[in-house]
């Protein structure tokens, strides 16, 4: 298993990778909504950071062919 981050940490993390402002809420709503997988550990709530990376270099992939359709560059 990789690094286990708590939400805060994970806000951070997910703020600095993308490069603009992640909030907590926003990576509650991951888990939530099943984006992201929990990982509970002696009460808390953790992300595998493995997990988060995954997400965001999906989603920013699709975001990126999405637009390229939509200039017509594809």
């Amino acid at each position: 298993m990789s690094e286990l981050l708590t939400i805060k940490e994970a806000s951070i993390w997910a703020s600095n990778y993308l490069n603009k402002p992640v909030t907590a809420s926003n990576i509650s709503y991951l888990i939530q909504y099943g984006r992201v997988r929990k990982v509970g550990k002696n009460g808390h709530t953790y992300i595998d950071l493995d997990d988060l990376k995954k997400y965001y270099q999906q989603n920013s992939s699709k975001k990126e062919v999405d637009w390229k359709k939509v200039l017509g560059m594809i």
